[in-house]
């Protein structure tokens, strides 16, 4: 890849939510990254502006004026939706901008956790069975109920992870009252890794390190950094696996990544049980690289430092809009 030098420099336009004093800490938690980017982007040499999205969509007249060459896309939602991830991404395609990170398709397909689920069994990957709560009893247990389409372990509590028929039906009602499509998922008692992708490669394998029972990645454990969950899990960059295990999940993550449609960046989770069977958890296009997330842990890991990983991202936005910027972006 050729090294652009000081006179190749572009502007560059962050896009992302901006968050409301109301927000829940994993939506305030995207200024850490905003803040982390804009400084490494300074650092690279580049100018850039902050661009929020809201819903006056001021913003999008502002895309609309081009008055920079590339947005790095760090939105998460659109109005507190997590579906509108895919909502911006479709706007800059649309607008035919040139954005870092993953295309609509990605987070369509990634989003509704069912969905990924029914894609990825297709191309033989074992995904933990799973059943929607309109059933009048459960199809098996032990299960861990989940949001269809939530991200950030939002709603995630250890009393999610069912063992017996009346936990269940008392789960299932008190969930009903929150308006959100849950189902049921086999689960598994057993390790639970996150794989970083960048560049086409698995960079890293980091195991989630449960001190608590049941082991579950809470939302208290992600964000909540009072509470027990979150004292008592933690990380473990690399993971501890043999040769042919390793070998075996990236080869999985790179599988999935490609087929999930994915791009530039991702991390995807699985679930080992204690026979050593591996099973696909979930996809996370475009995953938080604030410098508290396991993605920086896994870049710290692989010995890539961070303005190279953001240096790479712009140049491969670049090199896959060529035409774009042959024909006419008045930064270029």
């Amino acid at each position: 890849m050729k090294d652009m030098g000081l006179k190749d420099k572009r502007k560059i336009c962050i896009l992302f939510n901006k968050p409301e004093e109301r927000d829940l800490p994993d939506r305030k938690g995207v200024m850490d990254e905003v803040n982390l980017v804009g400084k490494t982007l300074s650092n690279l040499g580049y100018s850039y502006f902050l661009l929020p999205v809201g819903g006056d969509y001021k913003w999008i007249d502002i895309l609309k004026k081009r008055d920079f060459d590339l947005v790095f896309n760090l939105c998460e939602d659109f109005e507190g939706n997590p579906e509108g991830e895919a909502y911006i991404a479709g706007i800059l395609e649309t607008l035919k901008i040139p954005y870092t990170g993953s295309p609509p398709s990605a987070f369509y397909l990634c989003f509704d956790k069912i969905k990924a689920k029914i894609i990825v069994s297709h191309y033989g990957i074992e995904t933990p069975p799973y059943f929607t709560l309109d059933k009048e009893s459960p199809d098996f247990l032990p299960v861990i109920l989940k949001p269809r389409k939530e991200d950030a372990s939002l709603f995630i509590e250890k009393k999610n992870v069912i063992f017996n028929e009346r936990e269940y039906y008392e789960r299932v009602k008190e969930l009903r009252g929150k308006n959100i499509e849950f189902f049921a998922e086999k689960f598994i008692d057993g390790r639970e890794f996150n794989v970083s992708v960048f560049d086409e490669r698995v960079i890293a394998i980091g195991e989630v390190i449960f001190k608590t029972e049941p082991k579950v990645l809470t939302y208290s454990s992600k964000w909540d950094v009072d509470s027990e969950d979150y004292i008592r899990t933690s990380s473990n960059y690399p993971a501890i696996l043999d040769d042919k295990k390793r070998k075996e999940i990236e080869e999985i993550s790179l599988k999935i990544f490609k087929i999930l449609e994915m791009r530039d960046y991702g991390r995807i989770d699985f679930r080992m049980d204690k026979d050593g069977k591996v099973y696909f958890i979930e996809a996370n296009p475009n995953p938080d690289i604030s410098r508290n997330s396991g993605f920086y842990r896994a870049l710290l890991y692989a010995r890539i430092p961070y303005e190279l990983f953001i240096k790479h991202l712009i140049e491969r936005t670049i090199e896959r809009n060529i035409p774009c910027f042959a024909l006419g972006n008045k930064n270029a």
